[in-house]
């Protein structure tokens, strides 16, 4: 009888063990940033100059941005509302995501070191902006394909 219970203990303690040692090897799935923008085109403005200002953004700071594994800009396509345009950012870990926007704040002022060019560059950026959403999400890994 002791041999017994001692052998059940063993079997459950090693599949424990085993399972323990799954658990800890999974990956861990990576997080990503949604952020949905709502553009408009003001009586001042252009789908030129709107391009221009996204297309400095990521060459100032998010392409600079190491904390940044990759991002993805989705311009709607299709449906009612033709305004809307998804920016997907990707990271390794939540504190990734709070160390990117620290260097992000590095990087603005790199890019745009005259605070009146800054100013100038957020003004014409806002102007364009009517409304934006953020959402954090984790990867899961499992559902990759």
């Amino acid at each position: 009888m002791k041999r017994q219970i001692l052998t059940s203990v063993l079997t459950l303690l090693s599949i424990f063990l085993i399972l323990s040692s799954f658990s800890v090897a999974q990956e861990e799935g990576n997080y990503y940033t949604v952020t949905t923008w709502k553009f408009e085109v003001p009586e001042d403005g252009s789908n030129t100059e709107l391009n221009s200002l996204l297309q400095e953004w990521y060459d100032k700071v998010v392409s600079k941005n190491d904390k940044i594994i990759s991002e993805r800009v989705l311009g709607h396509q299709s449906g009612s509302d033709m305004r809307d345009w998804v920016f997907i950012s990707e990271y390794a870990s939540w504190n990734d995501i709070e160390a990117a926007n620290e260097v992000q704040s590095k990087l603005i002022e790199e890019g745009w070191p005259d605070k009146d060019e800054r100013g100038k560059y957020f003004d014409s950026f806002w102007k364009y902006a009517v409304t934006h959403s953020d959402e954090i999400f984790q990867e899961v890994p499992t559902l990759r394909k």
